[in-house]
């Protein structure tokens, strides 16, 4: 069936845009905003109504493309996991040492660009998710699909040295994404007390045990 006029909107520059097109730019330019609105409020200060008006929207508009302000936080964090699921898919392929190194100091500079304002926003709904049952599963999810393509990193770093990972892969994964987790944290808290290369520092030393027990076996 050819679209209809019903399917098309019109811009301000004469361009017709599908629904679905419509949609899509709607959804952006609400996230954008949040993102802001976010950083400058926190989670639990900034307002569905504060971030449709940032975005130039009603808050129709918000809730046609969002439940809640819980579910656009967390299309927000999906926006911000993808690029780490996405290069540790393409690590799992190249599970060398000198690839994930380089993924780790990576992953540190692009985190240092927003370290502060994310870490804080991330504990804040941390604890929101924990006291609502059904939002915790969600994150959880999330946090579960991190965890699980980190773990196929370490089993194939592993692999590549000869050995077996000390723990289970996915233990050994919880553990690196904790501490990396509360170092960001920390240095929120006090810059002083994390110097600039401890996070990536602290990573190394995972690699380093492993490269030991590999050693050992020899």
């Amino acid at each position: 069936m050819a679209p209809t006029g019903r399917d098309f909107v019109i811009t301000s520059g004469q361009q017709r845009l599908t629904r679905q097109e419509s949609r899509g730019r709607t959804r952006a330019r609400l996230l954008e905003a949040s993102a802001a609105v976010f950083s400058e409020r926190g989670f639990y200060g900034a307002s569905v109504e504060e971030i449709a008006e940032r975005a130039g929207f009603s808050k129709g508009a918000f809730y046609s493309n969002f439940e809640s302000k819980d579910d656009l936080f967390l299309a927000l964090l999906d926006d911000r996991i993808d690029a780490d699921l996405r290069a540790l898919e393409v690590l799992a392929e190249d599970s060398s040492v000198p690839a994930f190194l380089e993924f780790v100091a990576t992953r540190a500079s692009r985190r240092g660009d927003y370290g502060e304002q994310w870490a804080l926003l991330s504990a804040e709904f941390w604890l929101h998710a924990v006291r609502n049952p059904e939002l915790a599963n969600k994150l959880a999810a999330r946090q579960q699909a991190g965890r699980a393509a980190l773990a196929r990193v370490i089993e194939g770093l592993c692999a590549q040295m000869g050995r077996k990972a000390p723990e289970r892969a996915e233990d050994l994964a919880s553990v690196i994404l904790a501490v990396d987790d509360g170092l960001v944290l920390q240095e929120a808290l006090n810059p002083n007390a994390v110097p600039g290369d401890l996070r990536l520092r602290a990573l190394l030393l995972f690699v380093q045990a492993i490269s030991a027990g590999h050693a050992d076996a020899e």
